[in-house]
């Protein structure tokens, strides 16, 4: 995939990850949309499709987001979106397996 593929937007995002190589050069999620002038949840789910598409595009806690050097720079990425996978999974089975009338057995 080439970057005149992608959507004007996702162009902008790669251009702009170009300057945050490294985790020690990350820029928070709100800079880079302001940057970019959207919001942040437009940044954070174009983001995931670029990620989807084979962009190594990582984000860590109170860090950023980068384009990872290392593997473990990759590593420390995935691993938050790998804790985030899980938490939403527990979240889903919880709700897949809650009886329908939970909320009247709880106050009862």
């Amino acid at each position: 995939m080439k970057i005149n593929e992608l959507q004007p937007i996702d162009q902008a995002i790669i251009k702009a990850l170009v300057e945050h190589k490294g985790a020690d050069r990350a820029i928070k999620g709100k800079d880079l949309s302001r940057a970019l002038g959207i919001d942040l949840r437009t940044l954070q789910a174009r983001i995931e499709t670029l990620q989807v598409k084979e962009c190594a595009i990582c984000s860590i806690d109170n860090i950023g987001y980068f384009a990872p050097l290392t593997e473990e720079e990759r590593t420390r990425g995935i691993t938050k979106k790998e804790n985030m996978a899980y938490s939403t999974l527990k979240a889903v089975m919880g709700v897949r397996t809650a009886p329908l009338d939970w909320l009247d057995k709880m106050i009862d």
